[in-house]
């Protein structure tokens, strides 16, 4: 039996099919009620949007949390090529390279075994995952272990970096 809601300007139209069976057949029997203006309608609308409301927020707020290793959040010069690399605690990371290039990208920790993708649209490996294990002594960081297709970011996370002062 199909039910058809519509609301129209807090106003409900309901049509209900049923069929019903008889001796001479089945027939089909349509009623159609009218609620308007009710302040019952007004209420659910009321409360199904704040319940939309909550579900919302609570599955955002339920997500998966990114950890970003406190050790490695902060701002970090290539001590070779003088490009800024920063990691986020949100798990972003943004990549600025003498000639004025900026690459943004999202970090994915496991311990100290980072991976780096660089978003939809890169100039440079766009989507192209790249692994790195990090080693942080005080305000000094370097990569080991690569395992990177991008020739450019592979060559650029090569380098020792320092800590740049907050």
């Amino acid at each position: 039996m199909p039910r058809l809601s519509t609301f129209i300007y807090g106003r409900v139209d309901t049509q209900v099919f049923a069929s019903q069976s008889s001796k001479r057949g089945k027939q089909l029997c349509l009623r159609r009620a009218k609620i308007c203006d009710s302040v019952a309608v007004r209420a659910l609308g009321i409360v199904a949007l704040i319940g939309f409301v909550l579900c919302i927020s609570v599955s955002c707020a339920s997500g998966p949390k990114i950890i970003v290793p406190e050790s490695v959040i902060g701002r970090w010069r290539g001590v070779e090529s003088g490009s800024l690399l920063e990691f986020t605690e949100t798990g972003i990371f943004v990549v600025e390279s003498k000639d004025g290039t900026t690459l943004l990208g999202r970090c994915n920790f496991q311990g100290t075994r980072v991976t780096l993708r660089y978003q939809l649209g890169a100039a440079v490996c766009p989507e192209e995952p790249g692994q790195y294990t990090l080693e942080v002594e005080g305000s000094n960081m370097r990569t080991a272990d690569p395992s990177d297709s991008c020739f450019d970011r592979r060559t650029m996370m090569a380098q020792a970096w320092m800590r740049e002062a907050r």
